[in-house]
C-alpha cells in the first residue's frame, strides 16, 4: 500500500538484513523516524542504534512503537509474523521494502541497475563513477559504514533493482542498466520467458527522456529491443566498445568521447564489463568519461564479492556470494587471474528449487577449480527436499577436479583444510552462511607452522 511520501515513523521487520538495514539507514538520513526488529542481535543493529534507530532483537507485537505510521516488510517475512498481526490490529499500513525504496529514490533523480548477475557490484561502481550519489545496494559499499546505503549530496540515486520477487516493478528510475538475463529464482519464474517478460515490463516504465544501458548479453539486448526504449549499447558492436588488456585493464571507445583507458583494482573480465556499463551510464548523466574511469579505478569491491578474508601458511582465502552457475564461472575465472597456484572451491548450494533446476550446471562450473568441496543445500526460505542435496552438485563436477561432498560447514571446512598447501587460493562460495567459514579457515591456517608446511597433524582443527 502506498503511503504519504512525507518523512514519518516507519517500523522495518527484519531490519538486520542487508537490504532492510540499508533502507533504514537511508530513511534516517532522509528525516524519517525509524524502528525495527530482527531475529537476533548483531553488529548491524548496533550500527543502526548509533544512527538513532530503535532496533530490537526478537519479533514481537510490543516492539512496534506507538507512533508508527507504516510497517515495512520484505518477501522473506512470514505471514504469521506477530508484528504483521499487530499492524493489522492497529490499522497500520503495510508496505513492501521496494515501495520504500521507490519513495526514497523519488527524492533524487533515480537510476536502477537490473539483471540476473552483477547488480550489486555495478550499482556500487555507478555510485562511485557519479561522485556524490545516494545509493541502495544489496551488499556493503564504500561510504555505507557497513551497509549498502549512502545518502549523498548529489542529484542522483542509484538503486539495485531486484527481480527475485518482481519488486523492481515498484521502481520509477529515469534510466536503467540491464546487465544480463538468466533463469534464476525458480520459485518465482516458471521459465526464462517469464524472466524476460518482467525485464521488458520494467524497461517500458522508463520515461520518454530516459535510456537503457545494455551490455553484451544477447538476451538483455533482445529485451531492450522488445521494450522499444532508447538504448546505449556496450560491448561488441556497441556504442561503447571494450578492448580487454587483462588484469583489470581495458580501453573503452566511443565515437564522440574517443578512447578511455580503464584500470580496475578488482579481478575478472566480468568486472571490466560491469564497469563499462557504469561508465556509459555516468557519461549519459553528464560525467566526463575520463573522470568516471579515474573514479572507477578506486573501486575495491563490495561485500562478499571476491572479498579477501585473509592469509595463513601461504594460503589466500577469499569469500564470494556466487551461487548461480554463471556467477561461479565468472568468480573462478577471476580467481585464475589472481593466482598461479591451485584454486580450491568450497561451495554451499542455495535453495532446493535452484539446485533442482541448475545443480548439474553448478557442478559443471565448479570444474574450473582444482579442488571442489560441496556442502548440503542452504534452505533459506524453502523446505528441505530429500531428493535435492548438495550431492547432486558434487556428482556433476567433471574430472580432473578432485571433489568431496561434505554436508556440514564444519566437515567442509576440515576437508578444505586437509587439501591446502602454500600458494593455494581458497574460495568460499554461496549465498548462505558459508560466509562464516572463510574467517575460520584463516584463523586455523595462521596457527600452522611458520614454514607453511601443512602436515596431517598441523591441519587438524582440534
Amino acid at each position: 500500500m502506498a503511503l504519504d511520501a512525507q518523512p514519518r515513523a516507519l517500523h522495518l521487520v527484519g531490519i538486520g538484513g542487508a537490504g532492510m538495514s540499508a533502507l533504514a539507514r537511508l530513511a534516517v538520513q532522509a528525516g524519517y523516524a525509524v524502528s525495527g526488529t530482527d531475529r537476533t542481535d548483531s553488529a548491524v543493529l548496533d550500527a543502526l542504534r548509533a544512527l538513532g534507530v530503535r532496533a530490537t532483537a526478537g519479533h514481537a507485537a510490543a516492539a512496534i512503537p506507538a507512533d508508527t505510521a507504516g510497517l515495512v516488510v520484505s518477501t522473506a517475512i512470514a505471514a504469521d509474523n506477530p508484528e504483521l498481526a499487530e499492524a493489522a490490529r492497529r490499522g497500520i499500513p503495510v508496505m513492501h521494502r521496494a515501495d520504500l525504496l521507490a519513495e526514497l529514490m523519488g527524492r533524487r533523480r533515480g537510476l536502477a541497475v537490473a539483471g540476473a548477475h552483477g547488480k550489486s557490484t555495478t550499482s556500487a561502481m555507478l555510485t562511485i563513477a557519479l561522485g556524490d550519489a545516494s545509493a541502495c545496494v544489496g551488499a556493503t559499499i564504500a561510504g555505507g559504514e557497513g551497509t549498502g546505503a549512502r545518502w549523498g549530496e548529489g542529484e542522483w540515486f542509484v538503486a539495485e533493482a531486484d527481480e527475485s520477487d518482481r519488486s523492481l516493478l515498484a521502481l520509477s528510475p529515469e534510466a536503467a542498466i540491464l546487465l544480463n538475463v538468466d533463469h534464476d529464482h525458480h520459485a518465482t519464474y516458471a521459465s526464462l520467458a517469464d524472466v524476460e517478460a518482467v525485464f521488458v515490463e520494467f524497461l517500458r516504465r522508463l520515461p520518454e527522456h530516459g535510456v537503457a544501458v545494455v551490455g553484451d548479453d544477447p538476451r538483455a539486448r533482445e529485451c531492450v529491443r522488445v521494450a522499444g526504449v532508447p538504448a546505449i549499447t556496450v560491448g561488441d558492436g556497441g556504442d561503447w566498445t571494450v578492448t580487454h588488456a587483462g588484469d583489470g585493464r581495458a580501453v573503452l571507445h566511443h565515437a564522440r568521447h574517443g578512447d578511455v583507458p580503464l584500470h580496475l583494482a578488482v579481478p575478472g573480465t566480468h568486472n571490466v564489463e560491469n564497469a563499462a556499463c557504469a561508465l556509459a551510464m555516468a557519461a549519459w548523466c553528464g560525467v566526463d568519461p575520463a573522470l568516471a574511469a579515474a573514479r572507477l579505478g578506486t573501486f575495491t569491491g563490495v561485500g562478499r564479492r571476491f572479498e579477501l578474508r585473509g592469509e595463513g601458511a601461504g594460503v589466500t582465502v577469499v569469500d564470494d556470494y556466487a551461487h548461480h552457475p554463471a556467477e561461479l564461472a565468472a568468480t573462478l575465472a577471476a580467481a585464475r587471474e589472481r593466482t598461479s597456484g591451485r584454486v580450491i572451491a568450497l561451495f554451499q548450494p542455495h535453495l532446493p528449487s535452484r539446485v533442482r533446476a541448475l545443480g548439474a550446471q553448478m557442478g559443471e562450473a565448479l570444474g574450473a577449480a582444482d579442488v571442489a568441496v560441496v556442502t548440503d543445500v542452504y534452505l533459506a526460505r524453502e523446505p528441505a527436499d530429500p531428493a535435492v542435496t548438495g550431492r547432486l552438485v558434487a556428482d556433476a563436477v567433471p574430472a580432473p577436479t578432485r571433489t568431496t561432498y561434505a554436508p556440514t560447514l564444519a566437515e567442509a571446512r576440515d576437508a578444505v583444510l586437509a587439501e591446502c598447501r602454500p600458494g593455494d587460493l581458497v574460495l568460499t562460495l554461496g549465498a548462505g552462511d558459508v560466509t562464516s567459514v572463510g574467517q575460520e579457515l584463516v584463523a586455523l591456517l595462521q596457527k600452522l607452522p611458520g614454514d607453511g608446511v601443512l602436515t596431517r597433524r598441523s591441519r587438524d582443527p582440534a
